[in-house]
């Protein structure tokens, strides 16, 4: 056999695989590069969460061994830990209707660009029955990383049955309470009609969203203007700024009027307060000098310019309020609607005060 005849079949065996190879489908098509998100520090690289489906999937589940009630639906959200308890903390968010028994699985698309480099996500789910009530809940955020693109399980805990669950309008709904240096401030934020509603000094102010590189900001034409990043924040009100923390801690305003108290004054050099409730002839209380002396009266009567009330103590001293509506500031630089003045026996107290309850 010639050295040529050996080589035959090598030679097929060759020209057989350079076939496979320029019979396979050559594919044009790249990966686009992913697109950094606006506010990423330029030397922190940010591929890592922007690899993936760009899809959270898992379930979500309760221990209890009953079915859902007719008409559930399931909310799973993703969620920025460092703007808790602001419209801007939802990343991502998809709801499931009508859904049978547990586990419920999900699929949650997301958008890589709302990520920031090194945030810290979590993940929640909350069921909701046919009437808008809360079922089931997740009491904490399921830790995620975008990076990770792995299933993940959800845990969800039956809503308190000695409280009716919030309905689905109150849960687009975040009430927050704020320390803005003196001043206490509830902020409601709206995240449908996409505004805060800051509760202050017995009044009220409503502010829109507005544009910010971080956080979430909310301003008016006035100069007004609340930004929140996390538990921290600033307050421009009446040209005044201060510094904000967050806390339980509701303000006394909100809190008088939770009480159905109609009309609210204090005053200082001494601290004085008064409050007096709802009805024609509603009870009246004051703490005065630094709350060293209080009184009470069951029941006060309007005066006639329908501007104050008068009465007498126990002991027969003559108690008179009035509430003018005129512009008020206090020694904090607190702006307020009305201006006060409280006369027991033959002292003066002057301060400012708001009406929390409008009677007619």
């Amino acid at each position: 056999m010639t050295a040529f005849q050996t080589a035959l079949p090598r030679i097929a065996a060759l020209a057989a695989a350079m076939t496979l190879v320029a019979c396979q489908p050559r594919t044009t098509e790249t990966a686009a590069p992913a697109t950094p998100p606006a506010n990423a520090p330029v030397d922190e690289p940010v591929a890592s969460v922007a690899q993936g489906a760009h899809a959270v999937t898992g379930h979500a589940t309760y221990r209890e061994r009953i079915m859902p009630p007719p008409g559930a639906s399931l909310r799973v959200q993703l969620l920025d830990n460092q703007l808790a308890d602001t419209p801007q903390a939802v990343v991502a968010e998809t709801t499931l209707k009508d859904v049978a028994g547990p586990p419920f699985a999900f699929t949650l698309p997301f958008d890589p660009a709302k990520l920031r480099a090194n945030g810290q996500y979590g993940l929640s789910a909350s069921l909701i029955d046919g009437d808008g009530k809360l079922a089931f809940v997740s009491d904490t955020r399921v830790p995620f990383d975008p990076s990770a693109n792995t299933p993940v399980d959800i845990l969800m805990v039956m809503a308190s049955a000695s409280a009716p669950g919030p309905t689905v309008a109150a849960m687009k709904t975040i009430a927050t309470n704020w320390q803005c240096g003196d001043l206490r401030v509830g902020a409601t934020f709206d995240n449908a009609a996409q505004r805060v509603t800051l509760s202050h000094s017995g009044r009220s102010t409503s502010l829109p969203l507005a544009p910010s590189g971080s956080g979430a900001r909310y301003a008016d034409e006035k100069g007004n203007e609340f930004w929140t990043k996390g538990a921290n924040g600033t307050l421009t009100l009446d040209g005044q700024k201060h510094e904000c923390t967050q806390t339980e801690n509701a303000s006394p305003w909100d809190a008088a009027k939770a009480r159905n108290v109609a009309f609210r004054a204090v005053g200082n050099e001494p601290g004085w307060l008064v409050e007096v409730g709802k009805g024609a002839t509603p009870p009246l209380h004051a703490q005065l000098d630094f709350g060293a002396r209080k009184l009470d009266i069951a029941r006060v009567q309007r005066n006639a310019k329908g501007d104050g009330w008068s009465g007498k103590t126990a002991n027969g001293s003559q108690v008179e309020l009035t509430a003018q509506r005129k512009p008020c500031q206090d020694d904090s630089g607190a702006t307020f609607e009305v201006t006060a003045q409280l006369h027991v026996g033959g002292k003066i107290y002057t301060g400012c005060g708001a009406f929390l309850i409008e009677e007619r």
